[in-house]
This record gives C-alpha cells, sequence and structure tokens, in this order.
C-alpha cells in the first residue's frame, strides 16, 4: 500500500469511495423502489386485481430473472451462458452489491490447499441445528454443489481480473467441539492480495459479472417491477410469463418459453408481512439493512400462483448483534418503528465478546456464541437490548480474541481482509484500531467513553441500584479474568478481558437484520410446490424467496452459507432449466462421516 497516504486520511476516503459504491448499490437501488400495494399492506398474501387488461407491449424471451440482487445476476448469467435469451428486471435503478462470502465444502481451491471437509457431517449438523424443520434434500444439495458454484464463480471472476480465495482461519470454540467451523468461507477479491482494505465480495463481483452478462448478449432492465406472473389455465398451473409494469408507467408482458425465475431478496423490508408470518426476531433490532424495496414480491407472487409457504421456517431471519443504540426511546430505540432511535448506526466491533450487561448492570451470558445464540439471549433481556464495555487495552483483547469471518477486526495471514462498503477493515496495530473504529465512534456518538467506571455507569444511564450492580460486576469479571476461568458463563479464557484500564467505553446494541429466510416450499430443482406437493411448471423460486433451507437463523459459524446456498439455488436452476446434467447427490459409505457411524 501507499504509505505516503496517512492511515487517517486512507480510512475517510476509502470509507467515502465505499459509502458511494454503497448508495449506488444499496440505498439509491432501492430508493426508487414503489411502494408495496395498499392491500397487500393490509394483508400480506391479499392479491391485487389482476392488470392484463392494462397490457400495452408483449415480448417472448426464453427465461425472466425477477430481481437483480446477487442471485439474480448470478442466475442470469449463468443462464445466458449456456444460451438462453435473457431478461433480468430490477425494480430500481441498480442492482445490488453488498455482501459476498459464500460457503463451500470442495471447491477447486480448497483442493489445491488440501482442505478436506465432510460433507455428510455438515449436512447432519444443519439438520440438528434446524430440528429438523428443514429439507434435508436441499441442505445436501447445497453441500455437495456449492463447491462447483465456486469453481465457475472463480472463473467469471478471473475473466475480469479479480480472483476467489478462501478464508484459513477459523473460529476456535470452547471447550473444544463445542460448534464446527471449517475453512469454508470464500470472496471474490482484486489481487494482489494487501493486509487490509482490500475491496472485496459483491461491490466488486457483481458489476464483473453485469458486465459478463452483457457479453453473454443479456439484456437487463432497470426500474422495472414484476407484478403479476401469467397463468392461462389459472393459480397452480404452469406460468408462461410474469406482467412488469415498466420505468414509465406502461405495463408489457414478458412471454417464457422456459421459465420465470423469481429472486426478489425475501420480505425484510415489508413490516406487515413480517409480523403475520411471526418474524419476531426483527422487533428486537436497531435497524434492518437493505430492508427497502425488500417487499416480498416474489413470495407473494408465487403464492397467488398456488404456490405454498414454508409455514414452519416462515420467521426464520439471519441476524448480526451489533446493531448501535444511539436513541433514548422508551423501547430502547429498537424495532420497527424505533429504528434505533434518532441516530441509528452499525457498530462492525459489536460481535467482539467484551463483557455485556443489560439495563439493569448484570452480565447474562457466554458473549462469545455465535451471533443467533447472543443475539437471542440479548433479547429476551428487558427492553431488548444491551450494553458492550470494554477498556483502553481493547487492541490487546481483540487480538487476544482472534475472532473470524465477518466479526474479524484484526488483520491475520490467509484471513479476508476487506473494506466492504466502509464497514470492515481489519487492524494491524493499536492506532490503526483506534483511528478506524475508536475515535470516529466516540465522535459519531457510538460509542460512551468516560475516564472511570464511575462516570461510564452515570452515561450508560443507570439508576443507582443498576449502577451499584454494574460496578460489582465488573469487578467479579476482572477477577475471572485474571484467574482465566468464567465460572458464571464458561467463556474461553483466551476471550476474558479485565476492564481496568482508563478511558472506558460502552455501546448500546440490539440485532441487526440483514435479512428474511423463510419463503415458498420448493422441490429438488426450486419448482415451487403447492399445498398438495404438486409442481408448478414454468416457474422457479431461488434465493430468499424459497424457504426450507433454515430454521430460525443460520449456523453462523458456517461463514457465507446464507449467500452460498442463495446462489446454489439459482446456479442449479438455470441448469435444469436448460437441460444440463443435474446433479442429486444421495447419501453413501464413501464418506468419512457415514463410515464412522456405520463403524460404530
Amino acid at each position: 500500500m501507499n504509505t505516503s497516504v496517512s492511515r487517517r486520511s486512507f480510512v475517510t476516503g476509502a470509507a467515502a469511495a465505499a459509502g458511494a459504491v454503497a448508495a449506488s448499490g444499496v440505498a439509491a437501488a432501492y430508493a426508487d423502489a414503489p411502494a408495496a400495494d395498499e392491500a397487500a399492506q393490509q394483508r400480506w398474501d391479499a392479491q391485487p386485481a389482476s392488470v392484463a387488461d392494462q397490457v400495452s407491449n408483449t415480448e417472448t424471451h426464453d427465461v425472466v430473472v425477477v430481481g437483480g440482487g446477487n442471485v439474480g445476476v448470478v442466475t442470469a448469467l449463468h443462464l445466458a451462458q449456456l444460451g438462453a435469451d435473457v431478461v433480468l428486471v430490477e425494480q430500481s435503478g441498480a442492482c445490488c452489491m453488498w455482501a459476498g462470502d459464500i460457503d463451500a465444502l470442495d471447491s477447486q481451491i480448497q483442493k489445491d490447499m488440501g482442505i478436506q471437509i465432510d460433507k455428510e457431517f455438515v449436512v447432519e449438523d444443519l439438520l440438528r441445528y434446524n430440528q429438523g424443520k428443514c429439507d434435508q434434500n436441499l441442505i445436501r444439495q447445497w453441500a455437495y454443489n456449492a463447491g462447483a458454484l465456486v469453481d465457475w464463480y472463480q472463473e467469471q471472476m478471473q475473466a475480469k481480473g479479480f480472483d476467489v480465495m478462501v478464508d484459513t482461519r477459523c473460529k476456535r470454540f470452547f471447550p473444544e467441539g463445542a460448534y464446527y467451523s471449517p475453512a469454508s468461507v470464500h470472496t471474490a477479491y482484486k489481487p494482489p492480495l494487501e493486509p487490509t482494505a482490500n475491496a472485496m465480495g459483491s461491490e466488486i463481483a457483481i458489476p464483473a459479472m453485469l458486465e459478463l452478462y452483457a457479453e453473454a448478449g443479456g439484456q437487463l432492465l432497470y426500474n422495472t417491477r414484476a407484478v403479476e406472473l401469467v397463468q392461462p389455465d389459472g393459480p397452480a398451473t404452469p406460468v408462461t410469463g410474469v406482467i412488469c409494469q415498466m420505468e414509465d408507467g406502461s405495463y408489457t408482458q414478458f412471454n417464457t418459453n422456459k421459465a420465470v425465475f423469481l429472486a426478489t431478496g425475501g420480505f425484510s423490508g415489508n413490516k406487515d408481512m413480517m409480523d403475520q408470518l411471526n418474524v419476531q426476531a426483527h422487533k428486537f433490532c436497531s435497524n434492518h439493512m437493505g430492508g427497502d424495496g425488500r417487499n416480498g414480491d416474489g413470495i407473494k407472487m408465487a403464492v397467488w400462483a398456488g404456490a405454498d409457504i414454508d409455514h414452519d421456517m416462515a420467521g426464520s431471519c439471519n441476524i448480526f448483534d451489533r446493531g448501535c443504540i444511539t436513541g433514548n426511546d422508551a423501547n430502547g430505540g429498537i424495532g420497527w418503528d424505533g429504528q434505533g432511535g434518532e441516530d441509528s448506526r452499525f457498530w462492525w466491533p459489536g460481535s467482539q465478546p467484551f463483557m455485556r450487561v443489560n439495563q439493569f448492570g448484570k452480565r447474562f451470558c457466554n458473549e462469545d456464541g455465535p451471533y443467533d445464540v447472543v443475539f437471542n439471549l440479548g433479547a429476551q433481556q428487558p427492553g431488548g437490548f444491551y450494553w458492550q464495555v470494554f477498556d483502553a487495552s481493547s487492541w490487546d483483547d481483540v487480538v487476544s480474541f482472534d475472532t473470524t469471518i465477518c466479526s474479524r477486526v484484526v488483520a491475520k495471514p490467509g484471513a479476508k481482509n476487506c473494506l466492504l462498503l466502509g464497514q470492515f477493515w481489519p487492524c494491524t496495530d493499536a492506532d490503526m484500531w483506534n483511528e478506524v473504529y475508536i475515535e470516529p465512534n466516540v465522535a459519531n456518538g457510538n460509542l460512551i467513553k468516560c475516564d472511570t467506571l464511575d462516570e461510564l455507569a452515570d452515561a450508560m444511564g443507570f439508576d443507582a441500584e443498576a449502577k451499584e450492580a454494574f460496578l460489582q460486576q465488573v469487578e467479579r469479571y476482572n477477577e475471572m479474568a485474571t484467574a482465566g476461568w468464567d465460572l458464571d458463563y464458561g467463556k474461553a479464557p483466551w476471550r476474558l478481558s479485565n476492564i481496568d484500564e482508563p478511558p472506558y467505553y460502552a455501546c448500546k446494541l440490539a440485532g441487526w437484520l440483514l435479512s428474511t429466510l423463510g419463503g415458498v416450499r420448493v422441490d429438488n430443482t426450486y419448482a415451487p410446490l403447492t399445498p398438495e406437493g404438486k409442481r408448478i411448471e414454468g416457474l422457479k423460486v431461488v434465493g430468499l424467496d424459497h424457504g426450507g433451507f433454515f430454521n430460525g437463523m443460520y449456523a453462523q459459524y458456517y461463514g457465507g452459507l446464507n449467500l452460498s446456498h442463495n446462489l446454489v439455488s439459482g446456479w442449479l436452476a438455470a441448469k435444469d432449466v436448460m437441460g444440463e446434467d443435474y446433479p442429486v447427490p444421495l447419501w453413501g459409505p464413501d464418506h468419512a462421516y457415514a463410515q464412522d457411524r456405520v463403524q460404530g
């Protein structure tokens, strides 16, 4: 990196540049999105009147892909490369460019590095994590095909001067074996790989794939919203096209020779839909990343076409435990209406396992669990929020913590080190840590900074009783950290840290909703199913619009699992539509895990 540029100036410039990307790829992508139909707001599955009589133009193509996010772009590109005449329609003025980690178990990158992961163990592990409320066939299909997807993905990146890496720094759990976190996280990056501040993920992958898509003859229509599927014979019968509202307000019917793909990104922007489908977790989040424009359009159209919702998993969602609360709302500044108070922000180190206490000053959990475990425990606290507390030795602490995947804040060899939309930058030393994370967040109100613990307790708003409890809690926590053993909650010894060096810091936290995870029931080709189990032909429901994979929240120690299974669904469904060999993996004795079970 150019050392003539100061870290501070580079932080400012990089963050500004990333913010511009975010504005073009996320915020602006949804800024002009049409408001959800008022009737659908009253009841999410209330079907509006048909607009078929308002169609002024008709076109015919092989495939129409609805939704220009990660899944839609990958699916459309793959279809075009397989020879299909494809139209990709996106309701906003840009394609979404956030996220980017892809979980896979046997990519060529892993094979070249000698990384071996037992796919059947992972399948069984996810089945247990989901408590059986999942489609095991979909999980196995992902496990056996994500590697091939990554191989294809890498080819696309290399064609545009980029590449894909695998993160070899795996999370350690205490006790050993409590969870399994393999070297399976793949991320696109721009070579050469620098120690910090690499442009990575969808921020570089989506523009590259859109270029490839155009080169393959694909058509992309922005500001075009799909509103109605075409079924000449009525619900539960084959889909033959989709009606879209164009940028000028007119309606065009796109007839399809092969299929319509729905990849609209779930329903994290539809409060009524989340409430009616019993999504509880969103009520304990300070903000909803990417919620704008994600109104559940694909799910609604599929249901109107006769598809069955996956009711067991409808309330599932993907949540970080690092949503910062800066307001003073009576409800703690959380929930859909609170939205984090007056100025909610994102505190990236919020998942670092510093001590956490509730509004009564009491510690309530092992802060080192997976995101979903820690978030769920925090959501049970009075008010649904919690405090993260640390001191001036925080850099030494996070080095010792050695967290991985999306919670990493320390640069490590072999690890993903990136600047992603201005929100993620692993640091190399204490000065960089302070410049990137501490000082800016004290300035913007994310962090409370005080010279004494007594002052910190007052700034956190504790009354006399809570203040006394907090000060006693810190004292006990320090005693356990010094002894190297958490007698209260069993946190890993290397993730205990004394809070005894001023200045002291506190951050008020809740969840940060990334996406919903429930949707339409599908078969192993991602064709939607009716309540009777009948396929609806001519329609594919992929990405966050289909259910069957997650129950509650996803197993976040498999980094990139959410995006990975979404991409696999679109990639495989494209193969099915185009008549390619379609892999259907079967359980067999040629796996180490299977052999152990048989021999045991």
